[in-house]
Parts: C-alpha cells; sequence; structure tokens
C-alpha cells in the first residue's frame, strides 16, 4: 500500500513552509494528498497576565479582537499555500484527483496543538515537519520540538523531519538504523512504500545487534530490496553520531529509525539517538514510534 495522505502542520515560520514544499516533492512522486493544517489558539484558552483583573464585557472583547487577528493571519498564510500550489502546479482539492496525481487542501481550527494534530495525524500516512530549533539544548522545550514528541508517540504514524538546509531531490540512497526493536520494525514497515524505489539501502547496526541483522536483510530480499550492512564504530561518540557520520560517508538521501525505543524516562533525562537525530541530523529522517 501506497501513500495517500501526508499531512503538514503550518504555523507560519518558513521552517514550517520549506516543510510543506519538500512534502509537495513526496505527494508528486507517490500521487498523494497534502493536508496543511494550521493550529490557532484562542485568547480566550490563553492566561493573560492582568486580563481577568478587567470587567468581564471589556475581557470579552479583547478575546474577540484577539481571535479575529488569528483568523486573519491564518487566511495569510491560506494565500501562501495556494500561492506555493499554484507555484508548484498542485491542485487544490479536497477530494481525490479522477486523473490521480497529487492534490492539496488547507484546513485550520482552534484548539490545542498536540491533540489536534494529533487527531489529524491518526488518519494520515506520513506526517511532515520541520526539525525543532534548539532552545537550551533540549528539544522538548521547543513548541515544535514538543509537538513531533506528541505525534511519534500517539499516532502511531511515521514523521519525515526535514532540516533546515536539507534540498529533497529524487531521492535513490537510504540509511535504516536497526536495533531490532519494535519501533524500528514498524518504521520499516511504514516506509517500505519508499524502500521498494530506491536503488541503494545501508542498514546501520552497532555491533552487538549484528547478529540480529541477517533476518532483516532476508526479509527486505523477499520484496526484491538488496541492502547492505555497516557496522557503526560508536568508540568515543553517541550511536547517533555515529549514524550520522556513516550517512555522510554513503551520501544517503534519509535516514529512516524507530522512534523512543528506549525507556522514555530515559530518554529525556539523558537525551538519546532520538534526540541527537532531533537536534543534528541534516538530512531528511524518517521516524515511528
Amino acid at each position: 500500500m501506497g501513500i495517500k495522505i501526508i499531512l503538514v502542520p503550518v504555523d507560519g515560520g518558513k521552517s514550517s513552509f520549506k516543510a510543506l514544499d519538500r512534502a509537495f516533492i513526496i505527494a508528486d512522486r507517490f500521487g498523494a494528498h497534502i493536508k496543511a493544517l494550521h493550529v490557532m489558539t484562542r485568547a480566550s484558552d490563553v492566561a493573560v497576565t492582568g486580563l481577568y483583573n478587567v470587567p468581564a464585557k471589556l475581557r470579552k472583547d479583547v478575546e474577540q479582537k484577539s481571535d479575529a487577528a488569528v483568523m486573519e493571519r491564518a487566511a495569510e498564510l491560506q494565500q501562501q499555500f495556494e500561492a506555493l500550489c499554484l507555484e508548484r502546479d498542485i491542485p487544490i482539492s479536497r477530494q481525490p484527483a479522477k486523473q490521480g496525481g497529487a492534490t492539496a487542501f488547507w484546513h485550520q481550527e482552534f484548539g490545542s496543538i498536540d491533540e489536534v494534530l494529533t487527531h489529524h495525524g491518526r488518519a494520515s500516512d506520513v506526517i511532515a515537519v520541520p526539525r525543532p530549533k534548539i532552545k537550551t539544548g533540549i528539544v522538548r522545550r521547543s513548541p515544535m520540538g514538543q509537538a513531533i514528541e506528541a505525534i511519534l508517540l500517539r499516532t502511531g504514524r511515521p514523521v519525515v523531519i526535514t532540516p533546515p538546509k536539507c534540498t529533497v531531490g529524487k531521492c535513490e540512497r537510504v540509511a535504516i538504523g536497526w536495533n531490532d526493536s519494535v519501533e524500528c520494525s514498524r518504521a520499516l514497515a511504514m516506509t517500505m512504500p519508499w524502500l521498494v524505489e530506491m536503488k541503494q539501502i545501508t542498514v546501520l547496526v552497532t555491533k552487538k545487534r549484528k547478529q540480529a541483522v541477517k533476518e532483516l536483510v532476508e526479509y527486505l530480499a523477499w520484496y526484491d530490496v538488496k541492502a547492505d550492512i555497516v557496522l557503526l564504530d560508536d568508540k568515543g561518540k553517541s550511536v547517533g553520531e555515529a549514524m550520522l557520520n556513516v550517512c555522510a560517508e554513503i551520501s544517503a538521501d534519509f535516514l529512516v529509525v524507530g522512534g523512543f525505543s528506549h525507556a522514555r524516562a530515559r530518554e529525556l533525562l539523558f537525551g538519546g539517538v532520538t534526540r541527537h537525530l532531533l537536534m543534528h541530523a541534516n538530512i531528511v529522517t524518517i521516524m515511528a514510534h
């Protein structure tokens, strides 16, 4: 089964529109539909210092004006979205095109960004987001970092994460980070529509996992996919760093990994491979939990 629905959160930042532009490339390749989603926040849902000390009528007036400004901003973003669709020759349609091919449509709604993205993400095949900006070295504290974690942990869908300066063309070389976990298995299954079209597939594995990777190579062979194996040299460096080094050496176009394979508390406290990739990956990274 191929890829049909790609959810792209659009928050108005340049990075979200870059993620949208790259999602168009994926949609065009698979004849998929882009669901651009802008999540808005009501003033009544945000605690504003001093606002609750004013009369109710005045407070309501302030909230209405704030909501109107939010809607106006959403309209501006929709215009940018439609202009990008026109530039990329992507038809704007809520229904599948009769002749096939990529389509796109704009959606917007009020609510909690985590809850709205989780709801829509569960009814999508792939979720495309920009790599989160680093704040004090902790991904979790940035809005996009929080959104990515919520999507990964609660949607059951793969997340396509693109770094700021990444150029996405016709991807032909993919690296798969393998640790024999459930998360890696899911990431592999969810990206199979991509993998069967690749010219070069390289499985990255640590030495202690090298025995477990043989079954994976045999499994891929049944899909007529030939995979090479590279043992990671993680001496003096993290596994995430070692993976990115190999990706650079083999000129991989994107990396497929399982997200948060270790205990959640350990990831939050010590970082882990997932966090390293979220902060430092310089190629398209596909994660699934």
